[in-house]
């Protein structure tokens, strides 16, 4: 055995990864020397999220499960390829551990490996387990979740969750505001409305937040805009955005992500697992547009919790930009043009996250073989 790396298999999005990228930092902490082994998929998004982490990256020609049956031979080709580089990878490496991220591009490793009798792992930091994470459970030794309420979702498997929280990356809430609008260009004298349409760039945020740009006008005297537009949206966002009388700032993707939200007076986001950690770490209250095309609707169950808190509201994405013009003029402009009411969720909102995840699920990896010598 290798007692000195552990592979990390999963990928997709960057809900995935960026939480990864947390306990691996971790896991240099508790067990220094150990090296890792990312297994991703091939999807720009982990090549971008994984270039500039010192760590070694496999990429899996393996997709996600096709919606209709023309989609199958492909399929399963490129899943026997993966199936085959996975069990060249457990074999040739001999890792102390595997930990499963969630997500399509885990299962060929994480299969494997409990096959060759590794100790697994998986993350699994959505309210509502996704197949991927469902199809693994019963092959994994132990899987960490953010949310009590996702061990019922397990069913017979139930008793190898453990509640830790979702990993997050260092120094959230750390950054000073002022430091962090500067290096934006934003204004020290104005609010900052954060809009992050996320890793793959949520069209749909983008159009609503777009279309209430003459509202946002009217506060150009107290608000101004960050706006993360997602791989492929910035020249549409730039021109929507180009005369308006709001100060707006917009980029495709931010690298520092803890300085977008130290920025930030409030945020319009989707309620990715991840996102919703962040959010909780950083102390940021926010506007929540659920990704709606979920069958399980996982991402209202992950805002659930800070929505009862009080940090956070939740607008209905209805997939049409006028009718989510109307929810986000009836739930977030009202926050907007009452500095109360935003206070008090921002006061909800302080404090909210333990930040504890990643160092755990990294003890539990180094107490597998991975640790020192």
């Amino acid at each position: 055995m290798t007692d000195r790396l552990v592979i990390f298999a999963g990928g997709g999005t960057g809900g995935h990864l960026v939480p990864a990228l947390a306990v691996a930092e971790a896991l240099a902490r508790v067990a220094p020397g150990v090296r890792v082994v990312f297994a991703c998929s091939d999807r720009d998004i982990d090549r971008r999220i994984l270039s500039a982490a010192p760590y070694a990256v496999v990429v899996q020609p393996v997709r996600p499960l096709p919606r209709g049956p023309r989609g199958w031979w492909a399929f399963g080709r490129r899943w026997l390829a993966s199936w085959r580089l996975a069990r060249r990878l457990v074999g040739d490496l001999r890792p102390a551990a595997v930990l499963g991220l969630g997500g399509f591009a885990a299962a060929p490793v994480v299969r494997s490996a409990a096959g060759a009798g590794v100790p697994t792992a998986l993350m699994s930091i959505d309210a509502v387990p996704g197949l991927a994470n469902r199809h693994l459970a019963r092959r994994a030794d132990v899987i960490f979740a953010q949310f009590a309420s996702t061990a019922e979702r397990y069913g017979r498997n139930a008793s190898k969750v453990r509640v830790v929280g979702c990993p997050v990356r260092t120094g959230l809430g750390e950054a000073d505001a002022g430091e962090a609008r500067r290096h934006f260009g934003l204004r020290d004298d104005r609010r900052t409305l954060l809009v992050v349409a996320g890793s793959l760039g949520a069209a749909n945020i983008n159009r609503a937040v777009g279309a209430i740009r003459s509202d946002l006008d009217g506060l150009s005297d107290a608000w101004q805009v960050l706006h993360v537009t997602g791989p492929g949206k910035l020249d549409a966002v730039q021109e929507a955005w180009r005369d308006a009388s709001i100060a707006h700032v917009a980029t495709e993707f931010c690298e520092h992500m803890e300085l977008a939200y130290a920025a930030g007076d409030l945020a319009l986001c989707r309620s990715g697992a991840a996102t919703v950690a962040e959010l909780a770490a950083a102390g940021l209250p926010a506007v929540f547009m659920p990704y709606p095309y979920h069958r399980d609707q996982q991402q209202r169950h992950n805002a659930a919790e800070r929505v009862g808190s009080g940090a956070a509201v939740m607008a209905s994405d209805a997939g049409d930009p006028a009718a989510n013009a109307a929810a986000l003029r009836e739930t977030m402009l009202p926050i907007l043009r009452q500095p109360a009411r935003l206070e008090a969720m921002r006061r909800a909102a302080a404090g909210a996250g333990s930040g504890r995840a990643a160092e755990e699920i990294a003890r539990w990896l180094a107490g597998q073989g991975a640790g020192p010598p």
